[in-house]
């Protein structure tokens, strides 16, 4: 196995079709695919690529995406997709040569700190030894809490029942999931529901950020030709009352950003969405990630912690 590092965009972006084929065998989360990471790097990138590549008989067996960023403390080293990636790891094999070789590359770049934030529990970037010359610390970041047991508490299926009862009352409701033809509408409705639920919060979002919807016009349309991505629109009485966005991987759903009308609060737009996709997820076989943060109603609908930890390497 050989490992190669690319340090310029145009190798970055050359990378793009033969990095789908390792991220399809590992079964890992779309985070690690390169629908979503290159799409993130057209948005945020810096022109600094680290990124470490393994080839075994010409095909690319493994890779470790990072980027260089220039911070007033100093230069560090991070995952590409911080900031609005929840799972990072590596992908692959060559897992100790893919670290050795970022590590090396960033060293002489005069880093001051590698810092692989958002590694859940499991991820191989956890747990791989660093080369000599590396102090290192590791500490929890983000509860990503899951869902505890294959099943809807009682509680929240009543809710539901009763959420159901007062959309009919309003005009009847309908769920639909976006495909090829729809993914553009659906995808609009997403940021014009997110912005409306954080306006009556008094804040505004991630979606607030033009990057933001911008990396999401370019990813969306990948993720869901590789099935990675379930996007769903609520109405009530024929209007966009709420919409939830989720990624798929094998065995398992994450829920990665929805929204809702206020106007139709009393109807519980989120309870009658997440409880359908939660429903559809179980009846699938999959498990259920409510990703980063602990708002209440994670926990309500059955969610348990998991941790993800930051491990920061600095040179000695």
């Amino acid at each position: 196995m050989r490992v190669a590092v690319v340090t310029d965009d145009a190798a970055l972006r050359d990378l793009g079709p033969a990095w789908q084929a390792p991220w399809r065998r590992s079964g890992a989360d779309p985070f690690r695919s390169a629908a979503w990471t290159l799409a993130w790097w057209r948005c945020f990138g810096t022109g600094r690529p680290v990124v470490a590549v393994a080839r075994e008989g010409g095909d690319l067996a493994g890779l470790l995406a990072c980027y260089l960023l220039d911070e007033p403390a100093g230069r560090r080293l991070l995952p590409m997709g911080a900031g609005i990636t929840d799972y990072q790891d590596v992908l692959g094999a060559g897992d100790p040569a893919l670290l050795a070789a970022v590590l090396e590359t960033a060293r002489r770049a005069g880093v001051v700190s590698c810092d692989f934030t958002d590694l859940p529990p499991g991820a191989v970037l956890r747990t791989i030894p660093a080369p000599p010359g590396w102090r290192e610390r590791l500490w929890e970041s983000d509860a990503c809490p899951v869902l505890a047991h294959p099943a809807i508490p009682a509680g929240r299926r009543r809710d539901r029942r009763q959420a159901l009862h007062r959309a009919a009352r309003r005009g009847g409701c309908a769920i639909e999931v976006a495909d090829a033809d729809t993914l553009g509408p659906a995808l609009e409705a997403l940021f014009r529901l997110h912005a409306a639920r954080w306006r009556a919060c008094g804040g505004t979002g991630v979606l607030a950020d033009p990057r933001v919807t911008a990396f999401h016009r370019l990813a969306a349309p990948a993720l869901l030709a590789e099935d990675a991505l379930r996007l769903a629109v609520l109405r009530i009485a024929g209007t966009e009352a709420g919409a939830c966005y989720a990624l798929l991987a094998p065995g398992r759903i994450s829920f990665y950003l929805s929204g809702f009308d206020p106007a139709f609060s009393h109807e519980s737009p989120g309870t009658i969405l997440l409880g359908h996709l939660i429903e559809q997820a179980l009846a699938e076989g999959r498990g259920v990630h409510f990703l980063r943060g602990a708002e209440p109603y994670k926990y309500a609908w059955g969610g348990v912690d998991r941790m993800n930890v930051t491990r920061s390497l600095t040179p000695a």
